[in-house]
C-alpha cells in the first residue's frame, strides 16, 4: 500500500475543482524514476534548486579522485551509490521543495494505487471543503477511512517477587 502526502499550494483558487487540479501528491519511499533518470526527474518537478546542487557534485567528483584510469572505476561506483541515495531521498526533497515554495500539507492518502489513494483522498476531503469557505487545515483532514483502536494500558505484574530484566532476557 502507497502512501501519499498532499500538498495545497499557497494562495489556493477559491474554486474547488481548480483547488482539487492544483494538489501535488507526494509518494512516500523509493522513488524509480529519480534513480534512471535523476536530473530529467528534477526538471520536472521544476526544482532547480536541487538539479545544480546534483550536477555540482557530479562535476566535482572528477577533480576530487582525479582524472587517471585507477580512479575510474572507484569514482563510478560512488557516482552509483550517489544516485541510489538520491531515489531513495528524491520524495523528501520534492516534500521540502514544496514546504520552501509555500504548499501546506493539506492531508495524507493511503492506497494500492496513485488512482485509489486520489479517490480516498477526495473522498474525505471534498466534503470538508463544501462545509467551510477556507482551507481545512491537516490536522483536521482525515488520515484514512479505517478507525484505529485505541491503544490499551500495559498489564500489570503480578505482586510478589520480581526479577531484574536486562534487556530482553532475565538476570541468571
Amino acid at each position: 500500500m502507497a502512501v501519499y502526502s498532499v500538498y495545497e499550494p499557497p494562495k489556493p483558487p477559491a474554486d474547488l475543482n481548480l483547488r482539487a487540479e492544483r494538489l501535488a501528491f507526494v509518494k512516500e519511499g523509493f522513488s524509480w524514476p529519480a534513480l534512471f533518470v535523476p536530473a530529467l526527474w528534477l526538471i520536472y518537478q521544476r526544482m532547480w534548486l536541487e538539479l545544480i546542487v546534483f550536477l555540482a557534485i557530479f562535476a566535482v567528483l572528477p577533480f576530487a579522485f582525479g582524472l587517471d584510469r585507477q580512479n575510474e572505476a572507484l569514482m563510478g561506483w560512488i557516482s552509483f551509490g550517489i544516485v541510489v541515495l538520491f531515489a531513495f531521498e528524491a520524495n523528501d526533497l520534492r516534500t521540502a521543495s514544496l514546504e520552501r515554495r509555500g504548499f501546506m500539507l493539506a492531508g495524507v492518502a493511503m492506497g494500492s494505487s496513485r488512482a485509489e489513494a486520489e479517490l480516498d483522498f477526495f473522498r474525505h476531503w471534498v466534503p470538508l471543503q463544501a462545509v467551510t469557505a477556507e482551507p481545512v487545515p491537516a490536522a483536521a483532514a482525515p488520515v484514512s477511512r479505517e478507525k484505529r483502536p485505541e491503544p490499551k494500558a500495559p498489564p500489570q505484574p503480578a505482586s510478589g517477587p520480581r526479577e531484574e530484566v536486562i534487556g530482553l532476557f532475565p538476570r541468571p
